[in-house]
């Protein structure tokens, strides 16, 4: 296995499948604006009360991330507080975060720290399935409906043909494949401060973990 620093394109605000879940602890009343009202697109101010809550931050775009603080009562609705500004977010791959409450329209400031490390495993080598396509000629009778003699062919029965054309054909096949997988973990410790005096209000750590294939070469499929 080998471990290497993302320094690729894997910034968090690139991703939009981010999703970091993981725990917002409030130490103090936190003020914040989130969404409501019909299909969320009202804005309303919230105190969420001190406690310990089961979050995530989840990536829309790079200009735009949700922090979600689920309820543990049934029949309540999950609180979305949207961080949200008019211009590309500055987020590193890996070191600090810093988010004043002004860019974003909220009552907090966000300070924290992003840690993302990639390993890539194993080159792995096997055969697998795959579809080959030729083209055919097809030929087929086709013949005039009913029943009654052919139009100018009298006492003739109805008339036919044999027409051909080419025809792409599927048929299964294998091949042999070269490919290594690539596993993201991306690690996020954030506190969301008071914009007068930089208390710190809450607390937030989470965590999301990708993989993808990568295919070093294709044989052909036979």
């Amino acid at each position: 296995m080998k471990n290497v620093i993302a320094l690729l394109a894997l910034s968090l605000m690139t991703v939009s499948c981010v999703n970091l879940e993981g725990r917002l602890n409030v130490s103090q009343v936190l003020n914040a604006k989130k969404r409501g009202g019909f299909l969320n697109l009202q804005m309303k101010s919230v105190a969420i009360q001190p406690g310990n809550y089961q979050a995530n931050i989840k990536v829309n775009n790079a200009q735009s991330f949700t922090l979600k603080l689920k309820s543990d009562k049934e029949g309540s609705a999950d609180i979305l507080i949207p961080i949200k500004k008019e211009t590309d977010f500055s987020i590193p791959t890996n070191g600090n975060i810093i988010i004043r409450g002004s860019e974003i329209s909220q009552p907090f400031d966000l300070s924290g720290r992003i840690e993302t490390n990639v390993t890539l495993s194993a080159q792995v080598r096997t055969i697998e399935e795959c579809s080959i396509q030729r083209t055919e000629n097809h030929c087929d009778k086709i013949c005039s409906g009913g029943t009654a003699p052919a139009p100018g062919r009298p006492g003739i029965p109805p008339y036919c043909d044999i027409v051909c054309r080419d025809v792409l054909v599927t048929f299964p096949g294998t091949r042999f494949v070269e490919y290594h997988n690539r596993y993201i973990e991306r690690n996020l410790s954030a506190d969301l401060l008071d914009v007068e005096n930089k208390s710190v209000l809450a607390s937030f750590t989470g965590t999301d973990t990708d993989s993808n294939r990568i295919t070093d070469y294709y044989g052909e499929c036979r």
